[in-house]
């Protein structure tokens, strides 16, 4: 048995894979600690993310993830210096999303410390 695609089937195709990595991501976003509460905030957190992922240059779907997850954590970074430096570095995008999310879970657990303290 055999069966032909046809250029409807083909012209869906992006599409669908589109939206395959949308939850994708959508799905990682739900894994970390404290998640967004319900669809419609994590449409909303993915949706910003992925814009903001653009216009940083991001395109693979491995740093994209990791732009995600750190933007998860400290929601404001690409205003911080030192993420800014990592952006304008120049470096692989891999390397600048490994960075940001590295910088953005000291961060976290640092203010979890201090928080801890007080």
């Amino acid at each position: 048995m055999s069966w032909t695609l046809t250029q409807e089937d083909l012209d869906h195709m992006p599409a669908q894979q589109q939206r395959i990595r949308h939850f994708a991501l959508a799905r990682h976003l739900l894994e970390l600690p404290d998640p967004p509460a319900d669809w419609p905030k994590c449409k909303a957190q993915l949706t910003a993310g992925l814009s903001l992922a653009a216009d940083a240059g991001f395109t693979s779907r491995p740093a994209v993830t990791l732009f995600l997850e750190a933007l998860h954590y400290v929601p404001n970074a690409l205003e911080h210096p030192v993420v800014q430096g990592y952006m304008a570095s120049g470096a692989l995008e891999q390397f600048r999303a490994e960075r940001m999310l590295e910088w953005a879970k000291e961060r976290t657990q640092h203010k979890e410390s201090v928080d801890e303290l007080q």
